[in-house]
């Protein structure tokens, strides 16, 4: 049965059932797949890899999605974070909260961040901000390099509210120098550039930087950014240093939740479960003790490129240290 164009408004402006993950192949609207509650609390990341032999996909032009706009709500929050940090951990557990629909990574956000902000993100928004049930809010867990564009979306979403997530620089190095220096690598040259306007210019040429230092700058960035979102909006951002955070995990919801006036509810959680997996790949074993025992185990293999990395941050920049 084809749907007409009305049926088509009623069912993307009715729920968040309709989920954009792509721009059509033409550009001139969106792609959306059909996603269920369930689906949305399963998926580590809502781009490419929702899409599946058995999906339901469907292409939905621009022109009709904007004049469907002002019937669209406009109401969310944000994870932000400087990545390797936990945040698809937190994001996992506040997804348990029934008035939380959680949001992980949007592949469209993660491009908007790089393009200047526009009309569409403000529709993008406004899809975002969807949900399944009266009373819920979703939560859109954000990828790093959308630090950027937070006083922008803290901006479109007047009532948002933010929870800045980071690790120490010895702990990020330790994680992406053994794990995933590919993302480091590709988002180096931007963040270079965005260092030098947060007022930190750094003299070196990226190509003379070491791996540990290039990944120093990284964080930098990343952390320094989190810190003038903090300083903007201090009633509307709650940070959170992710070892303390799994030092009183129970305490540390409870701060979470009350940030993002949802009632206290840490003990309906199935938060023991959650963190006994791996957060971005479900059903795999993951706790507190293998991740020490990675941390320390790169430490100790990437000591040299850890304390070079170290070394540059308090070259550049040692207050958050």
């Amino acid at each position: 049965m084809t749907l007409t164009p009305d049926d088509l408004r009623q069912a993307v402006v009715g729920s968040a059932a309709l989920f954009p993950f792509a721009p059509t192949p033409t550009a001139d609207g969106l792609r959306f797949i059909v996603l269920s509650e369930a689906e949305y609390r399963h998926a580590s990341f809502l781009d490419q890899r929702l899409v599946g032999p058995a999906s339901r996909c469907g292409d939905i032009p621009w022109e009709w999605l904007a004049r469907w706009g002002d019937e669209l709500p406009l109401g969310c929050d944000f994870v932000f974070h400087v990545s390797h940090c936990g945040s698809t951990l937190l994001s996992r557990l506040l997804g348990e909260v029934p008035k939380v629909l959680a949001l992980r990574e949007p592949s469209l956000l993660r491009a908007a961040a790089h393009a200047p902000p526009d009309a569409r993100l403000a529709l993008l928004t406004r899809l975002w901000s969807r949900s399944f049930h009266p009373g819920q809010r979703p939560l859109v867990k954000a990828t790093s390099h959308v630090n950027r564009i937070g006083e922008v979306l803290l901006t479109m979403v007047p009532d948002a509210r933010a929870i800045l997530m980071w690790v120490d620089a010895e702990t990020f190095l330790a994680a992406v120098l053994d794990g995933s220096p590919g993302d480091i690598v590709s988002g180096a040259a931007s963040r270079l550039t965005r260092l030098s306007a947060l007022g930190r210019t750094v003299p070196e040429p990226l190509a003379a930087l070491s791996p540990g230092e290039t990944a120093a700058m990284s964080w930098l960035c990343e952390r320094l950014t989190l810190d003038r979102l903090a300083r903007a909006h201090p009633q509307r951002t709650l940070g959170i240093d992710f070892d303390r955070f799994l030092a009183d995990m129970p305490g540390a919801l409870d701060r979470v939740l009350d940030h993002l006036q949802l009632p206290a509810a840490t003990a309906g959680l199935n938060w023991q479960r959650i963190v006994g997996e791996y957060s971005k790949r479900p059903g795999v074993p993951y706790d507190f003790a293998f991740r020490t025992a990675l941390l320390e185990r790169s430490k100790a293999l990437h000591r040299q490129e850890i304390d070079r990395g170290l070394a540059w941050i308090v070259r550049h920049e040692d207050a958050l240290r």
